[in-house]
């Protein structure tokens, strides 16, 4: 596990423990989400790491929409 500080985070709050979302199933790789949804198979670790970075990123994108529009 992973334990570091978020962009922007105050120092005073707790480090956030990120586990490793990457899971390998017979050759195959996949990644869990916060909701516990597995998203895959991809062929290479590369591939899923890829992936889930966009999943996080347009994630991101969509809850600033969310704000902006609520």
């Amino acid at each position: 596990m992973n334990h570091q500080r978020r962009t922007g985070e105050p120092s005073y709050l707790e480090p956030f423990v990120r586990s490793d979302r990457i899971l390998v199933k017979e050759g195959e790789y996949f990644y869990r989400t916060r909701e516990c949804d597995m998203i895959g198979p991809f062929a290479t670790i590369s591939e899923a790491r890829y992936d889930l970075n966009m999943f996080v990123e347009v994630s991101e994108i969509e809850k600033e929409i969310n704000a902006i529009v609520c």
